[in-house]
């Protein structure tokens, strides 16, 4: 059996700004290579509006009905993306699972399942997607939910603080207040 946690010598830094190459790179674990599929079993990768076209291409429909079909809204920090829908609540395998087969959209997955990984980067990888994909600096909303989040887990990658995100510090009082 090949085990799922991948070992690298090097010291990794992962930043906001970590070019999503690098980061790809970093959720690759020998499972992923394997197609293990055991993350699929349990819930499902986030879908970006630019993974849609590339999956509707591979299962042969529209984006329209392929997301229809396949895909349910998650939202997150106040930012709606889809996911793969599961097929049983509140953790349930992937739509796209096939136990003989693994993922049946493995070549064109979604961006959220490439950067899922159970190896010693999952916090920071996890928190590089949140902070790029679902954090927007520009909505208020957002940016106060993001807070509470960080009240709990504080930011484990650069870029991903408070001040970071907001550098003008009175902005960001007022945004924190409800001011904004």
């Amino acid at each position: 059996m090949i085990p799922c946690r991948e070992k690298r010598k090097e010291p990794v830094h992962i930043a906001r700004n970590t070019p999503l190459k690098i980061i790809e790179s970093l959720a690759e674990t020998p499972c992923k290579s394997h197609n293990c599929s055991k993350c699929c079993e349990f819930g499902t990768g986030t879908a970006l509006e630019s993974d849609i076209p590339n999956i509707a291409k591979q299962l042969g429909m529209s984006e329209k009905d392929t997301k229809a079909k396949f895909f349910e809204p998650i939202t997150k920090f106040n930012t709606t993306h889809w996911r793969p829908q599961m097929l049983a609540k509140p953790y349930g395998p992937c739509v796209f699972l096939d136990k003989q087969k693994g993922c049946t959209i493995h070549s064109v997955r979604p961006t959220g399942c490439k950067l899922s990984s159970w190896n010693q980067h999952s916090e920071q990888l996890n928190e590089w997607f949140d902070t790029n994909y679902f954090v927007n600096a520009n909505d208020h909303e957002s940016i106060r939910q993001w807070a509470t989040r960080l009240q709990f887990n504080s930011a484990t990658i650069p870029g991903a603080k408070l001040n970071e995100l907001v550098p003008d510090k009175e902005k960001l009082r007022k945004i924190l207040a409800h001011e904004l």
